[in-house]
């Protein structure tokens, strides 16, 4: 066997590999990675988390081909990553931050007090266009003068 066909055929599958792992991949899973990866400090309710990314994947507000390479490339992703300040990097970062923004926001973390050392449960899918529908928001209590 020459050199350039066990090349060319090493190439093939490495392709094939990718095209495969691309093909398995889905925009739900890699939501799920997201949000382990970043969220890593907090106890999250598993049940929610995929109940969250059932419904963030429905609205497709990020790129499907984004989060399904997200998912291909998988532990590649999760690991942890070196603090580079490149292009690459600040648009994984830009995605990332509008998923655990978008979970902690539709999720009980800021109602319960942005208290780390409970478990995170989610709650619906925080819409602000839906009135009352603000984590931040307080009830005012009037006193009255008797």
């Amino acid at each position: 066997m020459k050199r350039r066909y066990f090349l060319l055929s090493g190439l093939a599958a490495v392709c094939g590999l990718a095209g495969w792992r691309y093909a398995r991949s889905t925009d739900e899973a890699a939501i799920v990675k997201v949000l382990h990866k970043r969220l890593g400090y907090l106890r999250l309710d598993d049940a929610g988390v995929r109940h969250f990314a059932r419904d963030l994947a429905a609205v497709h507000t990020i790129s499907s081909f984004r989060l399904r390479i997200t998912d291909a490339v998988g532990a590649l992703y999760t690991r942890p990553s070196l603090t580079a300040n490149n292009r690459f990097d600040n648009v994984i970062r830009h995605g990332e931050d509008r998923v655990v923004t978008q979970y902690l926001l539709s999720s009980d973390f800021f109602k319960n007090g942005a208290d780390e050392t409970r478990t995170v449960f989610y709650v619906h899918y925080y819409d602000p266009m839906i009135a009352c529908g603000n984590p931040f928001a307080r009830p005012v209590i009037i006193p009255t003068n008797t």
